[in-house]
């Protein structure tokens, strides 16, 4: 019975820190990770990147039914080619930083595409608005204690209300976005 009461205390405390037992979490390596987007305007590809986000992320491949991603994005340090075209998707017909500084994706369930590949279902929320998402990924290095990610998401940013009054025009700025995902992390 104390065992059983024991046993029962560890996992009320571990449920209240958010952790199940056995869960492998894994620390992001800024450094070493980039999430990058690009989108044609007036036919040609244009670049940058979010270079500073942070995330939670519980992954096992053996065990997805318990894995999760949660990604926040921080949208005030955005670099492209040109540094006024960053300053540019800060601004209110864009971005908007000011009212919403971040960006978000919370996966809801991850599933095997078969080798090292997957795909995790999700919810991404940018400039206040929610939609279904997915990341497919492919898991390029997993051992003990380090793991590392190439990935990619296509979204329209007009769902996002990116790119307001002229810049709704989609001839001008596509409403087609690529998202890569580089993430090396490490495990806590």
């Amino acid at each position: 019975m104390r065992y059983a009461l024991v046993l029962w205390l560890g996992l009320v405390c571990c449920v209240q820190a958010g952790e199940m037992p056995g869960e492998t979490r894994w620390q992001i390596q800024q450094a070493d990770s980039l999430i990058t987007f690009s989108v044609l305007i007036q036919g040609v590809p244009s670049e940058g990147a979010f270079p500073k986000f942070s995330g939670d992320i519980i992954f096992d491949p053996d065990r997805l039914e318990g894995s999760r991603i949660d990604i926040l994005i921080d949208l005030n340090h955005i670099d492209a080619f040109f540094s006024d075209v960053a300053t540019n998707l800060k601004k209110e017909p864009w971005f908007d930083v000011a009212n919403f500084p971040t960006a978000r994706f919370v996966s809801h369930s991850l599933t095997s595409l078969g080798g090292r590949n997957y795909q995790a279902t999700g919810e991404l929320t940018l400039r206040g608005v929610t939609r279904p998402e997915v990341l497919s990924f492919t898991l390029t290095d997993y051992d003990e204690q380090t793991a590392a990610i190439i990935g990619k998401m296509v979204l329209n940013r007009l769902d996002y209300g990116v790119g307001q009054g002229a810049w709704r025009d989609v001839s001008t700025v596509a409403g087609q976005v690529f998202l890569g995902v580089m993430v090396k992390a490490t495990k806590k």
